[in-house]
């Protein structure tokens, strides 16, 4: 059986199709653009564009907000401590001043008696005036500016002490006029009588109230001033830190921006990014600057200005021990004591040249003065103490006093000018944030829209 071959078939001859070229001028397949972007993809670049640019708005509104809460309490705690705890302390001190003096000047119209050839009695009363209506003024204004309850309290008592001092002094005087004739330096018993219980409530309440005043007063300042420095700085912190933010999300828009659509750079996201830049960094110096300024006023001006304060009133009482040592010779040695316990704290705390000089002349006329005393010129003594003529004690304490109240005076003028050199400061940054930032915020929107445009 033979098997059938077969033939192999014959090679089609239909053509086979060729792709089609593109025609000149046209674009290229879907498929072969790979640079087109997928709707998907087309629809996410305005999207990431616009949350870009609401992250860098609101974080130039949290610089805003930072800005002008900073401002807002640096303003707060210049008035503060301009306004209020300071001039309260200074006034506690004038209290304290006045009430130690008008103790000695009682103590020298007692001294002096009738006799105007030994001392210059007018002018002791005269001091004594002013001193008791310094007192009134000094209570009243710690009362009008308003006292928390514990000092109004302590104001309230030392009131009522005054009078009672008051009281006192009046009948040891009237009872001093009452005898025309009497020892040099020797007031009657019943006018020393007087004299001593109103000389010890002015040292056991009168002048403890006072300082107690003054100290408060001085602790809130300085509560003050720490709480400014503090705040400040937590400001400068979140100035920092919201500008910080805001100037690296304007970079990053702007790298975006750049690559995305082929931009070298874009000026109006360049100008904003400066204006956020130097905003920050001088609203940070100024809020570090405020703390730094309150912290050396206090530190340099207003406690200097304190110490010599309460300086001038343990000197004005050391010189009313010395009237006290020659009015009273059986008390001779504990006021000697007393003077020498409150000489030693009139140290100079100044720096003023003239101080120190003023201060050995003082004690150098003391000494003479004791001299006297112990040689038997009581006379001579009691016009040492009490006629304010050069070369006698009371000429150097009075220039002494001088000197502690001018270099005072400084002192607190100089704390005064710094306060206001701040409130300065700080003037123009009440409308600058906003327009600043507000300029800046317009920059962005014109450096974003175009781009946003392009997706319409």
């Amino acid at each position: 059986m033979t098997a059938s071959v077969v033939a192999p078939a014959a090679p089609s001859t239909r053509a086979i199709p060729r792709p089609t070229p593109p025609a000149p001028g046209s674009a290229p397949p879907a498929a072969n653009r790979p640079d087109t972007p997928s709707p998907r993809r087309r629809s996410s670049v305005p999207t990431r564009l616009r949350a870009a640019t609401g992250v860098v708005l609101a974080l130039v509104a949290g610089l805003l907000a930072a800005l002008v809460v900073g401002v807002a309490a640096a303003r707060d705690n210049l008035h503060t401590i301009g306004s209020g705890t300071a001039p309260q302390a200074a006034t506690a001190a004038d209290l304290y001043y006045a009430l130690a003096d008008m103790d000695a000047q009682v103590a020298n119209v007692l001294l002096i008696g009738h006799d105007e050839q030994i001392g210059n009695k007018q002018s002791a009363l005269r001091q004594l005036r002013q001193d008791r209506a310094a007192v009134t003024a000094a209570l009243q204004t710690l009362l009008d500016r308003g006292l928390d309850p514990a000092g109004e309290g302590t104001a309230r008592r030392l009131l009522a002490d005054l009078a009672t001092y008051d009281a006192l002094t009046a009948q040891a005087r009237f009872a001093d006029d009452l005898v025309l004739e009497r020892p040099v330096a020797r007031p009657p018993a019943n006018a020393t009588g007087f004299y001593l219980s109103a000389t010890a409530l002015m040292h056991q309440d009168l002048l403890p109230a006072a300082d107690l005043l003054g100290r408060t007063a001085e602790n809130g300042l300085a509560d003050s001033a720490d709480d400014g420095r503090n705040t400040a700085r937590a400001a400068a912190l979140a100035i920092v830190a919201f500008g910080g933010a805001a100037v690296l999300a304007l970079l990053v828009v702007q790298v975006r921006i750049t690559r995305r659509f082929r931009r070298v750079f874009n000026p109006f996201l360049v100008a904003a990014t400066v204006l956020v830049a130097v905003l920050t960094g001088l609203g940070a110096s100024l809020l570090l600057d405020h703390g730094d300024r309150v912290r050396d006023a206090k530190a340099e001006a207003f406690d200097p200005f304190a110490a010599l304060a309460r300086t001038r009133a343990v000197a004005s009482d050391a010189n009313a021990d010395e009237s006290r040592y020659l009015m009273l010779p059986e008390r001779a040695g504990h006021y000697r004591a007393q003077f020498n316990e409150k000489a030693a704290l009139l140290v100079p705390t100044s720096t003023e040249p003239g101080l120190a000089a003023r201060l050995a002349a003082f004690r150098r006329d003391d000494a003479a003065l004791v001299a006297a005393v112990e040689s038997g010129r009581r006379d001579a003594a009691v016009g040492m103490a009490t006629n304010v003529g050069r070369g006698n004690l009371a000429f150097e304490f009075y220039d002494y006093q001088s000197v502690l109240d001018s270099t005072a005076k400084s002192h607190h003028d100089d704390f005064t000018g710094r306060i206001d050199a701040g409130r300065d400061a700080l003037a123009g940054w009440r409308w600058a944030p906003p327009l600043v930032l507000g300029v800046g915020v317009l920059l962005v929107l014109a450096g974003v829209r175009p781009r946003l445009r392009e997706y319409r």
